[in-house]
């Protein structure tokens, strides 16, 4: 569709019937694709094409579909186009009526938004218009609103437009002088627009007003400037034009054989394009001129030529008269319906001169604004400076007061963290020198007694003794095995070796280990039988999590009482759970159970002293092995103890044997 627009642009000035075929196809394709601002346009085209083949009334009636269409559209843009073009046709053909009626449509639908084109082409039909009504004032007043008002909105075609055709409105008033100034500013503007057509009727203009002045070297430059671009062009009618000129310069300087040979060859193409009017003028110049050389010569020939070219003009003209005769008629009635139409003309000229000034007023409004805008924008870019200025420098003290700020939460920190290792080493201090201490005593003292009962031979007190000594050994080693753990936690010493692991055999052990524990104290203890369930942790760490819950429970629950090992396995992980029915546990000491630095002790239900490092260390290891501790109790009731650890994946041994091999390539 793109070509076709580009070759109808092509045709548009000289091949009309192939442009108009193609402007009809574009309007199918065009209306095919749902694209109807093409499909106007299109149309808007195919009527210009239609005028210019002399199909007036096919291109009035396309219009008037256009504007229908436009109009239920509410589209204002196509309804001045169409208008205007509308205009133009009928004022062609002297239907001024109906041109000014059809311009009075358009200057309504004008608004401060229409484009400018639209605006020119409305003032500019209205001129024409007018000079062709020889209402030269009103024209002048059309054309001087374009010159003055829009100066600097017109194009370099539309200043030549507005000086050519103000040039033509002072020629018709044969103001000379006037006509020449604005053809020479026509001329100007036309040497920058380079168009050979455009600048051949200039030239051709120039020529010609040159020659009613007289000034006929000027006259005779333009002219032949002229004849020379329409030949290029190989426009006959108006090639016959320029001879005809050259013609009669050559005859007013009485050279009239030069002029002869100019008429001639002016006849000979008026011939060509049967136009009998040129004809008609041709001949009266040769039969005036034959009659100067006879005169001049005293030629019996050029006398005999002079008749005949007398004879042919005589007859031509008489045939003439009667379209001459209908002409003026129809010139006149046209002239009567002008005179009817001056009210309204005179109108149009006061809404036209009222649109004029609102739009100065418009444009002194808009300089106001722009002015104000100005100033707003100047005061703003000071505040923005000011105010640029003013974050730099705050953001600077920003950055410095949170640089201070964070420095003292550092200290802080560390001051905290400080108070933390100075109490935790004041705890192991107090857990070495009471609760480990304390069981070493009691085994001395125990070696001790055990001579002076054997000396005594008081065997079943010896008995009694060796068992109060195995617990007390119980306690000492769990209590040193959990301080080494929870030692090495803290330096950053302990780095899990994490395997495949099978959770049921270490719940086994542990079972197996506290098993004799629990039937010594007279407390069930139980381990329910699931499905293998297999870990991604460490063996020793979990073992370890595992006997310290099952002998914290086993402490603080009484004789008669029961101890429950449970665990369950989902995709992702496995959730171990000890419970028991003994002492439970406040809810105001919940939430510091598994921190070190309480200072409350809790003592089992055999008297067994509690130092709470056993539930630490298993916190730790939860932590170290991405895994959970939480705890639920009810004071007098029991206490469950549950850890949740991650499950064996081949995903999680593929990434740990990755992360050994980066670790190897590192070092």
């Amino acid at each position: 569709m793109r070509l076709l627009i580009e070759q109808a642009k092509t045709m548009g000035d000289t091949q009309l019937d192939s442009a108009l075929i193609l402007n009809r196809q574009i309007v199918v394709e065009a209306a095919k694709a749902n694209l109807l601002q093409l499909v106007w346009d299109s149309r808007y085209e195919e009527s210009k094409i239609l005028s210019k083949l002399g199909q007036k009334d096919s291109a009035l009636f396309l219009l008037n579909e256009l504007i229908n269409e436009a109009k239920n559209k509410a589209d204002t843009i196509q309804q001045l186009k169409a208008f205007s073009l509308k205009a133009s046709i009928q004022q062609r053909n002297y239907d001024f009526k109906s041109a000014i009626e059809n311009l009075l449509i358009a200057q309504e639908l004008l608004s401060a938004s229409t484009p400018f084109d639209l605006r020119f082409d409305v003032l500019n039909i209205l001129g024409q218009t007018h000079r062709k009504m020889k209402d030269y004032e009103s024209a002048l007043k059309y054309y001087r609103i374009l010159e003055l008002d829009f100066s600097f909105q017109l194009s370099n075609r539309q200043k030549y437009l507005v000086f050519m055709n103000e040039g033509n409105v002072y020629a018709d008033q044969k103001d000379y002088l006037k006509t020449e100034e604005f053809f020479q500013k026509a001329y100007q503007e036309c040497k920058q627009l380079g168009e050979p057509e455009e600048m051949a009727q200039l030239t051709y203009n120039m020529g010609a007003l040159y020659y009613r002045q007289k000034k006929y070297p000027e006259a005779l430059t333009y002219t032949q400037q002229a004849l020379s671009a329409y030949i290029e062009i190989g426009d006959k009618l108006r090639i016959e034009r320029c001879y005809r000129v050259l013609g009669a310069i050559q005859y007013d300087q009485s050279n009239y054989s030069g002029a002869n040979q100019f008429y001639l060859k002016a006849l000979k193409i008026a011939e060509e394009i049967e136009n009998r009017k040129s004809i008609l003028g041709n001949l009266k110049n040769l039969y005036l001129c034959s009659s100067a050389m006879a005169k001049a010569n005293k030629s019996l020939s050029d006398y005999a030529k002079a008749l005949d070219y007398q004879s042919e003009w005589s007859a031509l003209k008489d045939s003439l008269y009667q379209a001459d005769l209908a002409n003026q008629l129809l010139e006149l009635e046209k002239k009567y319906e002008t005179d009817q139409k001056n009210a309204e003309i005179a109108l149009l000229g006061k809404e036209n001169q009222l649109q004029a000034d609102e739009l100065l007023l418009e444009r002194q409004h808009q300089l106001l604004m722009w002015l104000g805008i100005g100033f707003l924008l100047l005061v703003m870019a000071v505040v923005l400076y000011f105010m640029f200025y003013y974050r730099k420098v705050s953001a600077m003290l920003k950055q410095q007061s949170k640089l201070i700020f964070e420095q003292k939460e550092q200290i802080t920190d560390q001051n905290v963290q400080l108070q933390k290792s100075v109490s935790t080493q004041n705890k192991l201090f107090s857990i070495i020198a009471h609760d480990l201490r304390s069981p070493l005593v009691s085994v001395s003292n125990f070696v001790q007694l055990l001579n002076f009962y054997l000396h005594d031979g008081r065997y079943e007190d010896i008995s009694k003794m060796a068992v109060d000594m195995d617990r007390k050994n119980e306690q000492v080693l769990d209590l040193t095995d959990n301080l080494l753990l929870w030692a090495q936690s803290q330096s950053g010493g302990m780095n899990p070796q994490l395997q495949r692991i099978n959770l049921n055999e270490i719940l086994d052990e542990c079972y197996e280990l506290y098993l004799p524990v629990a039937m010594r104290k007279g407390v069930a203890l139980e381990l329910t039988d699931a499905d293998d369930c297999q870990l991604w942790a460490d063996r020793d760490m979990v073992r370890t999590i595992c006997r310290n819950l099952i002998n914290n429970a086993l402490k603080f629950t009484p004789k008669d009482g029961k101890v429950r090992i449970d665990y369950r396995c989902n995709e992702a992980e496995a959730r171990v759970s000890v419970s028991d029915t003994g002492l439970g546990i406040k809810p105001e000491k919940l939430q510091r159970l598994f921190s070190l630095d309480r200072e409350d002790v809790r003592y089992g239900t055999d008297g067994e002293k509690s130092s709470g490092l056993g539930l630490s260390v298993c916190k730790e290891f939860c932590d170290i092995l991405n895994g959970k501790i939480d705890v639920t109790s009810t004071e007098g009731i029991g206490s469950t103890f549950s850890f949740t650890l991650p499950k064996y994946s081949d995903e999680l041994q593929e990434l740990a044997e990755l992360k050994a091999k980066q670790a190897a390539t590192a070092s």
